[in-house]
């Protein structure tokens, strides 16, 4: 397994503003080894931590992404909306969130989030930024929904760790996964099947999923074989070093699992 049993989902999204180094720092204090990230681009091309292209739901502008540049950034506040006590987070930029993850030993998967018609661009520019401030690409999966991104960045690095994401499996996922060389599939913890777990694993990928936030519903995809979850509040899931159940996979019928 490449990742951890517990991934924290945009840092620690219940417990700190959504893709922000507080977040990055909560998921850690709260002894997360894994979390994951969200990159989407600026209009100049800047990239950084955002799931959104645009800025209403997790900052104090409104507007697209797309309207704004670097110099408009240190303005944004990224913080203040999550709770009352009112603390103002930048917005950041993907280089200040490699370091920070690097610095408190932190894996990262890091989803690219391209506008339409930028998927190129979107894997370019990330590539970039991980050649020159991430330093172990053990401790790297890049992943996505949108597979040209990929694409892309598999072209760029031929080594990358690269995860697939899928609201639900299609019937060629693995052909998918093969052609991008995958060594992971990401998947919806309401859609995801018995039966998909039980091909996921015959087929030899890591297996993680989101976003669970019920350790229930935790502990039965751990039963059925999932090697991990995403979850915003890594205090609710027990320790991340955990092994998985070493009982084998229960065979029941395809159904989802929520």
């Amino acid at each position: 397994m490449i990742a951890s049993r517990i991934i924290g989902h945009r840092g620690a999204a219940a417990l700190a503003p959504e893709n922000t180094l507080a977040s990055i720092r909560k998921a850690a204090a709260c002894d997360a080894t894994w979390i994951e990230l969200d990159v989407s681009l600026l209009g100049d091309g800047t990239p950084v931590l955002s799931h959104d292209h645009e800025f209403d739901r997790c900052t104090n502008y409104t507007g697209a992404l797309s309207q704004f540049t670097l110099n408009d950034l240190f303005q944004i506040d990224a913080g203040s909306w999550f709770n009352n006590e009112g603390h103002p987070e930048q917005l950041p930029l993907l280089s200040d969130a490699l370091l920070l993850c690097q610095a408190l030993n932190l894996g990262l998967n890091l989803e690219l989030k391209p506008r339409a018609g930028e998927s190129e661009l979107t894997a370019r520019t990330v590539f970039q930024a991980i050649s020159v401030y991430w330093r172990n690409p053990q401790q790297l999966i890049i992943s996505s929904f949108d597979h040209d991104a990929l694409s892309t960045y598999r072209t760029l690095d031929p080594q990358a760790q690269i995860g697939l994401l899928y609201d639900y499996l299609p019937e060629l996922w693995h052909l998918q996964a093969a052609a991008l060389q995958a060594c992971s599939i990401h998947c919806d913890c309401n859609t995801l099947t018995s039966s998909d777990i039980n091909d996921i694993k015959a087929a030899n990928y890591d297996l993680y999923c989101y976003t669970c936030n019920d350790p229930q519903q935790a502990e039965r995809l751990y039963a059925l074989g999932v090697d991990g979850i995403f979850t915003d509040n890594p205090l609710l899931m027990g320790s991340p070093s955990q092994p998985n159940d070493p009982h084998d996979n229960p065979q029941s019928p395809a159904q989802p699992l929520s």
